[in-house]
């Protein structure tokens, strides 16, 4: 039977650390079945999701926290189960440019939230530039409610120029029957 684990590892970011983490998940007899990589700051994140038997994810839950301590790394792990996505008939993405100010995050999961649509993704960006500094923010959205997709273009619309966003997108995609 297959097993799931995800982990998450943080740390200072230095040439050869994820190579270090792979090889150990690799070594317990670990699957990688899908991964994120990013670097904040000085710092990176690595987000694995890890399938296996039984006896290979409890040999990583037993070594990664020694190993962990050597590396100099923060990890947490948890075990889950395969995820199965539901399928929606209507999904869109949406990117906002903005002058950056704090919550404009917060505000636009707010909208997408109130409006019906599920966050599948999300990627943000702030932009050191003069006079101000720019925030930019992508999302890959599912809509949860049925007819609710007729006014979320004009809505998001109305929503970054309240804002006084500098650009916006928003498009739906539809799949056919």
């Amino acid at each position: 039977m297959t097993h799931y684990l995800v982990v998450t590892a943080i740390g200072t970011d230095r040439p050869g650390i994820v190579n270090e983490v792979t090889r150990h998940v690799s070594g317990c007899g670990c699957n990688i079945v899908d991964s994120r990589l990013g670097i904040f700051g000085n710092e990176f994140t690595f987000i694995m999701l890890l399938s296996g038997d039984w006896n290979s994810l409890m040999q990583l839950e037993i070594s990664l926290p020694l190993r962990s301590q050597e590396w100099d790394l923060i990890t947490m792990m948890k075990r889950t189960e395969r995820h199965h996505s539901l399928q929606y008939d209507t999904n869109a993405s949406a990117e906002i440019l903005i002058r950056d100010e704090p919550g404009i995050v917060s505000q636009c999961t707010q909208f997408f939230i109130d409006h019906g649509w599920d966050i599948q993704a999300m990627q943000t960006e702030t932009r050191e530039q003069q006079p101000y500094n720019r925030f930019k923010a992508a999302f890959q959205l599912n809509l949860t409610r049925a007819g609710e997709v007729t006014d979320s273009e004009a809505a998001f619309a109305t929503f970054c120029q309240n804002l006084g966003a500098e650009s916006f997108e928003f498009i739906i995609h539809r799949k056919h029957a």
